[in-house]
């Protein structure tokens, strides 16, 4: 992916950013990723029912939907996915985005350019198989479940690992626990032993060239 080019000065509008926070239709979003950890999408509903009624608004407006501008018009989200699943299930009339930039002066391909040279585009199916982006989930609704998504955070909530600056490590170590981790029943015990055999493998030798690894001082 790194090999593309980026846009060249003067072909297209030079991206604009706007902070603001605005409700979109559910149907204008288009995500980059190709599947999300559906465990992270209920612990996230779950969290965001304990919230006082009156602090979901600013919360959901601290969390809303990151993306970006297609020439077409559509919103490409390029950050919370699971937060958009999340509210996207409980009802939300309306998704809560805030424009990161704006490519919409770009042609389609300067667009696609961009996006790969800076990473925004995770097309991996939830077996962690790669395909082209041109098939991406077209809405988020239809992502489905990568269970090792959802262990990959987990782990990171332990203290494991990191995000390096903007650069989620969640996909690398996905694919790692893939490897080396059962896949057990969609039960809560069946995600317990995911998890225990997931921070057994995190402590292997080979752990350590993943990005974001913390030691564990030992």
């Amino acid at each position: 992916m790194k090999g593309q080019s980026q846009p060249q000065p003067g072909k297209g509008a030079t991206p604009t950013r706007d902070s603001s926070v605005r409700g979109v239709p559910w149907s204008t979003l288009h995500p980059t990723q190709g599947a999300i950890g559906y465990v992270q999408v209920e612990v996230k509903k779950s969290s965001y029912r304990g919230l006082d009624s009156e602090k979901r608004r600013s919360f959901a407006e601290e969390q809303s939907i990151t993306v970006v501008l297609r020439p077409s018009g559509i919103r490409h989200v390029i950050d919370h996915h699971h937060w958009a699943r999340a509210w996207f299930d409980m009802g939300f009339p309306e998704a809560p985005t805030r424009i990161r930039e704006d490519f919409s002066a770009l042609t389609d391909k300067q667009f696609v350019e961009t996006m790969l040279e800076r990473g925004w585009f995770h097309a991996f199916d939830e077996h962690g198989k790669q395909f082209n982006i041109a098939d991406l989930p077209r809405s988020i609704a239809s992502m489905p479940d990568d269970v090792f998504q959802s262990v990959a955070a987990f782990i990171r909530i332990a203290g494991v690992f990191e995000n390096p600056g903007e650069f989620n490590a969640k996909f690398a170590w996905a694919d790692f626990f893939r490897q080396r981790v059962a896949t057990r029943p969609a039960t809560v015990d069946g995600f317990a032993v995911m998890l225990a055999d997931a921070f057994a493998a995190s402590r292997l030798p080979e752990a350590k060239a993943l990005p974001g690894y913390i030691s564990s001082g030992a």
